[in-house]
């Protein structure tokens, strides 16, 4: 078995990481989540006059990722957002490659990795997840590397939610006998996104069993001791920025995020449906599979709490314990399973497999795969935003000045009342998204970002703090009502002007005739008009 060296195994990630992401497939920037993740860091980085933005003044619960947005618009061209995102992917990849050789065994994999590798990236690539809708009209395989409730790792961009990745290098490292650096990574995780603070407490859990277990008495204590301490700056920062400014305030606020802004991920009767039961069978099954190996606690341990607790916010109802997701672990536990159960399928010692035919032909899918990712991207048949609202935004851009806060069209959607059940919009076409009620609206979601400019609000992006989230809520009624008025032709100047609003967006059929405004830009989609001074 070859051994490479130290700058050939950076150059084959490097490689594996392009290659890998190229199949995958990336969103164009400003998609979906990055506009509300990236709001903070490029508000510091002084783009535009988004520091100026209402949310951009709230609460950051992302700080870590707001510097390193901001860093990087500041002195970095910004196509290395793209390049983050592929090296996490990379770094996906290689843990679960390396966790194919921990099961099959080194000599095994170094035979057969051409065939996992394929079965691995076609698990993943952006070409199978599109036939799947087109043949389909469901993004089947999404879900096997996926958790439930709509909670993922890798997702189409970067995200504060990709370095979810760190915990699955975790469980590799701890198989391969690197327990503190185990729960270094576990930490980290959660340092990016305090969203996996308890997914990683959970797996600490699972490695301190899984030590105990073996009377590894010493090194439990010294895993336990690290994780705390690395740990704990995210978690006193999170306590502090989020901790309840009143009773009351806390519990509408719960409500609110729990009832209006993220059911689909928060209630357990929203997201339970027959896709997570097969997914909740195949972590069962990765566990019964890794039975005779360390793994079995590191793995077990979190799929028992993390149901367990499940079945209490189920029970209870708890809006706290919703918040905290137990079942994001999922997310973890899913990619984990399907590796578990593909190394196994390509173990198996009586497949065929290690010949030079196999090969041959696991090499040619790969490149297919690969190209077919780079298809779906330069075609744009996947991660689809609304094209014409391009020329308003680069009007907004190229003409905004300080001191201008743009009133988008809202209509707040019953997403308590129409999700249901697993979804996957990324290669939903634009016209099915544009009209879906089972997702967030994607009008205008990118208008801060794309445009620089502030502005009153959207339902997409929201604060976490407690009197934040509940001013994001009559924020967005008042933009509702106040654009029912414009689109009947009245001009409530006064609120407008109270609202600290200077400019509103509307659809290119609404006219305004009121020497209170004056119209600065049209096209055949949307116009603009600004509030004049009194």
């Amino acid at each position: 078995m070859t051994t490479f060296s130290l700058p050939a195994r950076v150059l084959v990630f490097l490689l594996g990481s392009a290659l890998f992401a190229a199949a995958y497939c990336q969103a164009p920037l400003f998609y979906s989540n990055q506009n509300q993740y990236f709001l903070h860091g490029l508000a510091q980085a002084e783009v535009g006059s988004l520091d100026e933005d209402w949310l951009a003044n709230t609460a950051d619960p992302t700080p870590a990722f707001s510097g390193l947005v901001a860093v990087t618009a500041r002195h970095l061209p910004w196509w290395m957002f793209h390049v983050y995102h592929a090296l996490l992917l990379g770094a996906y990849a290689a843990a679960l490659l390396s966790l194919f050789a921990y099961l099959v065994g080194r000599e095994m994999a170094w035979q057969r990795w051409p065939i996992f590798v394929l079965l691995f990236v076609a698990a993943h690539a952006g070409i199978v997840r599109w036939l799947s809708y087109q043949w389909l009209n469901f993004d089947y395989p999404w879900f096997l590397q996926a958790g439930v409730a709509g909670q993922y790792l890798l997702g189409a961009m970067l995200q504060p939610s990709v370095f979810g990745v760190f915990l699955v290098v975790a469980v590799v490292l701890f198989a391969q006998e690197r327990p503190l650096l185990a729960a270094m990574f576990i930490a980290l995780a959660g340092t990016w996104h305090s969203t996996y603070l308890l997914p990683g407490a959970l797996f600490i859990s699972g490695l301190l069993a899984s030590l105990l277990v073996r009377r590894r008495w010493q090194m439990a204590l010294a895993v336990g001791s690290l994780a705390l301490v690395l740990v704990l700056p995210g978690v006193i920062y999170a306590l502090v920025q989020f901790r309840p400014s009143s009773t009351e305030a806390f519990a509408e606020a719960q409500r609110i995020l729990v009832e209006v802004r993220i059911p689909h991920h928060s209630r357990v009767d929203l997201w339970l449906d027959q896709v997570a039961g097969f997914q909740f069978a195949g972590m069962a099954l990765s566990i019964v599979l890794v039975w005779r190996t360390p793994l079995r606690e590191v793995l077990l341990v979190p799929f028992v709490l993390g149901t367990l607790l499940t079945w209490v916010q189920a029970a209870t109802g708890s809006p706290t314990l919703a918040l905290l997701f137990p079942w994001r672990v999922s997310a973890v536990l899913m990619p984990l399973a399907t590796t578990i159960v593909l190394a196994r399928l390509v173990g198996l010692s009586w497949l065929p497999v290690e010949n030079g035919v196999a090969r041959r032909l696991a090499y040619t899918g790969l490149t297919l795969l690969v190209g077919a990712g780079v298809w779906i991207q330069s075609n744009r048949l996947a991660f689809r935003n609304d094209e014409d609202e391009l020329p308003l935004l680069a009007h907004v851009r190229d003409h905004g000045k300080r001191g201008q806060v743009y009133l988008l069209p809202v209509k707040i959607p019953d997403l308590a009342g129409k999700t249901r059940g697993s979804l996957s919009s990324d290669f939903k076409p634009l016209e099915e998204k544009k009209t879906d009620s089972k997702i967030i609206p994607i009008d205008l979601q990118r208008f801060r970002l794309h445009a620089q400019a502030p502005i009153y609000v959207d339902f997409k992006s929201i604060p976490y703090r407690d009197v934040e989230v509940i001013e994001w809520l009559e924020r967005l009624q008042r933009a509702e009502s106040l654009g029912q008025e414009l689109a009947q032709g009245r001009i409530p100047a006064t609120e407008l002007r109270q609202a600290g609003i200077t400019h509103l967006v509307l659809p290119a059929t609404v006219r305004l005739d009121s020497a209170e405004v004056r119209r600065t830009y049209e096209d055949r989609k949307y116009q603009i008009y600004e509030l004049l001074s009194k």
